[in-house]
């Protein structure tokens, strides 16, 4: 069933790799509402919203973007957030695939920024006994671009690298740009 909250349909979603879609229909979920997702004869990406009888709406607003299609189920009042290391020469985008989740996406968020079970779920991998706890950062809101960040976090992590064979403190930055959408960054 569609979600009916204003404030979730009127954000943008990444809903497939810009590479993956073809002209043939794609079918996906998203928010509870079955899409269908192709490209027209010029290329451009169109999403439907798959209705009840079967038929489709009218194409939804839909971008190409950081290698992915995006869309909406409403009426975003901002663009995509900016993504600045995409527009440096040297990045490159490494599409991984997606991870469907049978979870309230901000439980998702909120599992993703939460460090203190790292020790606990993700053990000797992510965080290992007995440095459990969580060192003092930074949280702020940054009302010129309306997101979340968390900065100055650090976090012992037993393997800080495949190579490596140490532990030792990575130190990360969080950014929740959209209420569904976080990213990591580590320094």
């Amino acid at each position: 069933m569609k979600t009916t909250d204003r404030a979730a349909l009127d954000e943008w979603y990444a809903v497939a790799t810009a590479a993956e879609l073809g002209q043939a229909p794609v079918v996906t979920r998203l928010l509870g509402q079955d899409i269908e997702l192709c490209r027209d004869e010029a290329g451009a990406p169109v999403v439907r919203e798959i209705l009840d009888d079967g038929g489709r709406s009218r194409a939804l607003p839909a971008q190409e973007r950081y290698g992915c299609v995006w869309t909406t189920l409403g009426r975003p009042n901002k663009d995509i957030f900016d993504i600045a290391e995409s527009h440096e020469a040297d990045r490159r985008f490494v599409p991984c695939g997606w991870v469907r989740m049978r979870a309230s996406g901000l439980r998702v968020v909120e599992n993703f920024l939460d460090m203190a079970h790292f020790p606990f779920v993700h053990t000797d991998i992510l965080g290992s006994e007995p440095h459990t706890e969580v060192p003092r950062y930074l949280s702020e809101i940054r009302r010129d671009v309306d997101e979340v960040w968390a900065t100055n976090c650090t976090f012992f992590q037993p393997r800080i690298a495949a190579t490596e064979s140490s532990g030792d403190f990575v130190h990360l930055t969080y950014r929740v740009p959209s209420p569904f959408v976080v990213m990591l960054y580590r320094v």
